[in-house]
């Protein structure tokens, strides 16, 4: 039975529809991923069901009396409520207990410290926290955006086996297919406007995507085939004298009208590098600590050239911390590090830095450098946004105006327009850049979110 109906939803951001005419029923006890390249709407199609944003067309029908619980990429919190009242709150009219309950949940999620004040908390803490209220909302429908965000191994196979055990429904966004797979039953994907529905977990999503994509190439093969035989016909004088011959020109018209299918582009980050001499970044018995507790007692490694190494560990261990000494956005108590002198540092953070939202975004990349080089000399700023899959018109739109995913992925530009050499990324799953890639990651071993490393470090 249905308790949710996508009908005719067609939505407008910015200059462009990320939604064109969508609809889809979503039933009881589903479990439904969402997935698409950043930018094509993902969150705002939870926004849409959730009622928190409405379409522009068309409607979202909701089950009567149906509860709903959304956890949201950009929570509110209020800076001088505690922890613990933060997360009972879902629960304290609900049941009597609630504070114990709550209090499980936090211990769940590494939160320790319920009496902590939510503004002293770092953003991995109130995310955290922002899930643990959203699981205890009494709720026939979990909304879920990133939950898996700043959980450490641990915790998401607790998630995991939490969400195949919840008996309502689950809709979600994440980046993290091992996640998709063993969670959902049901794959929507957004692509250039459409929607597209899978009964299948991500595995069997992209056996029946690429199945797809080969019969509408087919179908173009044949379109196209057909219309040279229909052109030659009408080349050759034919007159629509006959009812027969009207037909067959309005059918020419038809298949002149069609359009070849579209897919995806991929973002091209392998163009961008500068030398690299043979000494890169050198680590010598550093060490840090916050307070009594230690971060990182007297650690050594030479990284060496092309190496690609992931930090792995639980939430909490210093895995951020080691990595924004090596960045050299935070100093150690003790020890040094040291860059080679060809090193040119690229370092991505957790968290999008503040942007002018009303600065347009070419003007956003030339602020940085007007060319960035490449293998093939240098491109200019315009064709590096294209190159990251900003358009001519979306240049020259607002930052205001992009999506979550499309700031993030013009982040991910301004980072690397620089030319770096040694890249350190304070992220839970990456793609493999040339040069060094430090990334923290949920697999503890030399296969690390599907792409192979040369060396894993536990913190």
């Amino acid at each position: 039975m249905n308790i949710l109906n996508i009908e005719h939803v067609s939505k407008l951001y910015g200059d462009k529809w990320i939604f064109d005419d969508i609809s889809c029923g979503i039933q009881e006890g589903e479990k439904v991923g969402i997935i698409g390249i950043n930018g094509t709407g993902k969150t705002t199609l939870l926004q849409i069901i959730s009622g928190e944003e409405e379409p522009d067309r068309g409607q979202v029908i909701r089950q009567n009396g149906l509860k709903l619980a959304v956890l949201s990429q950009n929570s509110d919190f209020p800076a001088e409520e505690t922890v613990l009242s933060y997360a009972a709150s879902a629960i304290r009219q609900e049941e009597w207990d609630a504070d114990n309950e709550a209090k499980s949940m936090l211990n769940t999620l590494g939160i320790t410290e319920h009496g902590a004040k939510l503004g002293s908390l770092s953003g991995g803490q109130k995310k955290r926290a922002a899930l643990a209220r959203t699981l205890l909302v009494p709720s026939d429908v979990l909304i879920l955006d990133e939950p898996t965000n700043h959980l450490d191994e641990d915790m998401i196979r607790w998630l995991e086996q939490y969400l195949r055990r919840y008996r309502g429904t689950v809709i979600l966004v994440t980046h993290d297919r091992y996640f998709l797979d063993q969670v959902t039953n049901r794959i929507l994907e957004i692509s250039r406007g459409k929607l597209y529905s899978y009964e299948a977990n991500y595995s069997r999503f992209l056996e029946l995507k690429s199945q797809r994509e080969e019969m509408e190439l087919a179908a173009e093969r044949k379109r196209q085939s057909i219309l040279r035989i229909e052109l030659s016909w009408a080349a050759r004088g034919c007159r629509a004298r006959s009812t027969k011959q009207r037909a067959r020109l309005e059918r020419l018209e038809a298949l002149k009208e069609g359009r070849a299918p579209e897919f995806d582009k991929s973002v091209e980050l392998d163009s961008v590098e500068t030398r690299m001499g043979k000494k890169t970044v050198e680590l010598h018995g550093i060490s840090k600590s916050y307070g009594d507790r230690k971060i990182v007692e007297d650690f050594s490694y030479i990284f060496l050239k092309n190496q690609t190494v992931a930090f792995v560990g639980p939430n909490g261990c210093g895995k951020s911390t080691l990595l924004k000494m090596i960045a050299g956005q935070i100093e150690p108590d003790s020890g040094t590090v040291e860059l080679g002198e060809t090193i040119r540092l690229g370092y991505f953070a957790q968290e999008i830095p503040e942007m002018d939202e009303d600065q347009r975004v070419i003007d956003y990349v030339k602020d940085i450098a007007e060319y960035i080089p490449t293998r093939d000399g240098r491109i200019s700023a315009s064709q590096m946004l294209e190159r990251f899959l900003f358009t001519p018109d979306m240049q020259y739109n607002p930052i205001g105006k992009l999506s979550g995913g499309e700031k993030r992925r013009l982040y991910l530009l301004s980072v690397l327009q620089t030319g770096p050499n040694v890249l350190v990324m304070d992220v839970i799953f990456s793609r493999i850049f040339s040069g060094i890639l430090c990334v923290s990651s949920r697999e503890n071993g030399r296969k690390v979110t599907g792409y192979t490393v040369d060396c894993v470090l536990c913190v």
